[in-house]
């Protein structure tokens, strides 16, 4: 039976028959880390490093990557278990060792090693919990991840203002979701209060909007914000500006890809 030890950073684990869930939910989240394979009917175990959902870097008994792959469609017994977080430099894989685990998991679908199924439901993160999540549906946002959001909408856009006052802070910052709009239409139903807090003018919109296309969306927009600001202040300083506006929310925006810190700009060096 599979479960999750939120207290363990984030983890997963389960018999190899779910191989195929936990692989899928890794790809739709874009998750990082190592999902390790025991194998329980003789010593065997393999390591697949992740980086944003793609197969990175492969581990094992056997020293050749492709040797790894296959002999996994000899294995019949065995644990799973995924840990969010632990990566490693290496990348050694690329898309034809992708394809290749690829065959391989239809392998063992058809030895019926692993289930594959439309109706199979597919484990998501919400809260630091997995939580079942349809396959044909794409991952939705976390309530706590739109929270963070928010906020970090709200601090950025006290730090524009902490620049041009904050009524001209308020149409900067809808102009600039304004524009986000043409590449993500939902984000015409959000309107930037006198507080600086998202207002949801027809959440319908937002409903149908993916996970994956509210964080590049939101991504769009603290980086214009830190683009709007690199004129008046220097690149370097605007730079400075956002991650202190971000504070303790910065390491969770950075770990969901929304933020970047560039040590570049960080340097003493740097203008």
């Amino acid at each position: 039976m599979s479960q999750m030890n939120p207290s363990y950073g984030a983890f997963w684990q389960g018999p190899l028959g779910e191989l195929v869930h936990i692989v899928r939910y890794i790809q739709r989240a874009r998750a990082f880390g190592r999902l390790s394979l025991r194998n329980t009917e003789w010593l065997g175990i393999v390591h697949l490093y992740y980086r944003a959902g793609r197969l990175v870097h492969v581990v094992g008994n056997r020293g050749e990557a492709n040797l790894i792959l296959r002999e996994l469609q000899l294995w019949r017994k065995g644990f799973v278990r995924f840990e969010r977080g632990v990566t490693t430099r290496e990348v050694t894989l690329n898309e034809e060792h992708e394809q290749l685990f690829e065959e391989v998991l239809g392998q063992l679908y058809q030895h019926g090693i692993v289930t594959i199924s439309p109706k199979t439901e597919l484990p998501r993160v919400i809260e630091g919990n997995l939580i079942a999540a349809s396959p044909d549906a794409k991952q939705l946002i976390a309530p706590w991840e739109w929270q963070l959001l928010v906020e970090a909408t709200r601090r950025v856009s006290l730090a524009v203002a902490h620049l041009v006052g904050p009524r001209e802070a308020v149409s900067v910052l809808q102009d600039i979701l304004d524009d986000c709009s043409a590449a993500f239409p939902a984000f015409a139903s959000l309107k930037i209060a006198a507080s600086g807090y998202l207002q949801i003018i027809d959440r319908s919109h937002l409903d149908r909007l993916s996970r994956e296309e509210l964080l590049e969306g939101f991504t769009a927009v603290i980086a214009t914000c830190q683009y709007f600001c690199a004129p008046i202040i220097g690149e370097q300083e605007a730079h400075r500006l956002i991650i202190q506006a971000l504070q303790d929310i910065g390491p969770l925006l950075v770990n969901l890809g929304v933020f970047r810190v560039d040590q570049r700009l960080l340097s003493p060096g740097s203008r």
